[in-house]
C-alpha cells in the first residue's frame, strides 16, 4: 500500500487501518485459501471500516484502534503490509507537525514489530525511492530502525533486461531486431525497470532503427516530471540549504558529459566552499545510497545512471 501522501501520525494509521478492513482485500485473501476474515475474532470489520472511512463523532486514536485490530487477530500466517514511500511519508510529517511526531511514529512501529502480542500476525516492509536510513539519520533517529534488515533492489541484468524490453515491445506492436535491443540497452546501461519502460514509452516506430532510439531518448529526457523527484527530494525541506545546495553542485559537475566524474579531495573542497565540511560524509553516503552516484574504477563519483545523468545535465546543471 502507497502511504506517501500520508503528513500526520494519524492519518498513516488510519490508512493502514482502512486497507486492513478493505473488504476486497479480504476477499483477494480468502479466495487464495488464507481465511484472513475468520481470523478476526470478535471484531465488527463492517463497524470499523464505516467509522474509518466516513467519520464520527468522536476523535479516535488511529495507532489505538491499529493495535486493536492487531489483538482480535487469530495468530498464524501473518499478514506482510509493504508500506511504499515510508521514508517521504516521515519527511511529511516533519514537515507538517515536527520532528517529535516524526519520533512517535517510528517508536510505535518499532514496538509493533517487536511485541510478542503481535508475533505471527503481522510483518512490515517498508519501501521507497529515497533511503529509509539516510532520512532517519538525518533526524537523529537511527535507534529507532536498527532492528531493520535493508535489502537493495538491483537492476536487471541484461538476460532480463532483454525479455522485459521485448516483453514491452510486444505489447506495443513493435518488432526490433537482436542488435537494436542490445543499442538500446546500451543506452540505458543501468537496467532498472523504471528506465527502460521510459525508453519503450517514446517509442512508435517499427521496426525499430538507431534513430529511433535516439529520439526516444532525448523525448525521455525531455520530460521533467518523470525525474523531477531526483532534484525535489534533496530540496531544502530535506536538507539545509548549504547542504541542498553542495549536493547539486556536485551532481551538476558529475553530470558534465565531457568530465571524468568528481574525486574525493574535489568532493572535500567544494564542501568546503559550501559550508559543510562537516557533514560531506554524511551527504556522500546519501547520494551513493540512493542512487545518484556511485565509485568508478579510479574511486571517482559518477552518475550511476546515463539515463538520469543526461536529466540532471539538460534540465538542472543548465
Amino acid at each position: 500500500m502507497i502511504v506517501e501522501s500520508s503528513d500526520t501520525v494519524d492519518e498513516f494509521y488510519r490508512k493502514l487501518i482502512s486497507h486492513l478492513v478493505d473488504q476486497n482485500f479480504l476477499n483477494r485473501w480468502d479466495s487464495l485459501g488464507w481465511s484472513i476474515t475468520s481470523r478476526f475474532k470478535s471484531i465488527n470489520i463492517q463497524e470499523l471500516g464505516k467509522s474509518v472511512r466516513f467519520g464520527d463523532a468522536k476523535t479516535l486514536d488511529y495507532h489505538a484502534e491499529f493495535c486493536r485490530l492487531l489483538e482480535q487477530l487469530e495468530p498464524g500466517r501473518p499478514i506482510v503490509l509493504m508500506l511504499d514511500e515510508f521514508p517521504q511519508t516521515l519527511e511529511n510529517i516533519r514537515e507538517n507537525e515536527g520532528v517529535p511526531q516524526v519520533r512517535k511514529l517510528l517508536t510505535t512501529q518499532r514496538e509493533l514489530r517487536q511485541e510478542p502480542r503481535y508475533k505471527g500476525k503481522i510483518q512490515f516492509l517498508y519501501a521507497g525511492s529515497i533511503g529509509l536510513q539516510n532520512v532517519v539519520e538525518g533526524m537523529g533517529f537511527t535507534k529507532h530502525i536498527n532492528d531493520l534488515r535493508e535489502v537493495k533492489m538491483r537492476p536487471f541484468r541484461r538476460d532480463e533486461a532483454l525479455s522485459y524490453t521485448q516483453c514491452l515491445l510486444r505489447r506495443k506492436g513493435l518488432q526490433a531486431d537482436a542488435s537494436w535491443l542490445e543499442m538500446l540497452l546500451d543506452r540505458i546501461d543501468w537496467l532498472a525497470p523504471f528506465y527502460i519502460s521510459l525508453l519503450i514509452d517514446e517509442l512508435h516506430a517499427s521496426p525499430l532503427e538507431e534513430k529511433h532510439i535516439d529520439e526516444a531518448f532525448q523525448a525521455m529526457i525531455g520530460h521533467r516530471n518523470n525525474f523531477e523527484h531526483w532534484h525535489s527530494r534533496l530540496k531544502p525541506q530535506a536538507l539545509s540549504k548549504e547542504e541542498y545546495r553542495y549536493c547539486k553542485t556536485l551532481l551538476s559537475l558529475a553530470a558534465d558529459p565531457d568530465g571524468l566524474g568528481i574525486g574525493y579531495a574535489e568532493a572535500c573542497n567544494l564542501a568546503v566552499q559550501h559550508d559543510v565540511m562537516d557533514e560531506v560524509s554524511r551527504l556522500l553516503n546519501i547520494l551513493q545510497h540512493d542512487g545518484y552516484l556511485a565509485r568508478d574504477e579510479q574511486n571517482r563519483f559518477r552518475f550511476i545512471s546515463p539515463v538520469l545523468r543526461a536529466w540532471w545535465w539538460k534540465e538542472i546543471a543548465n
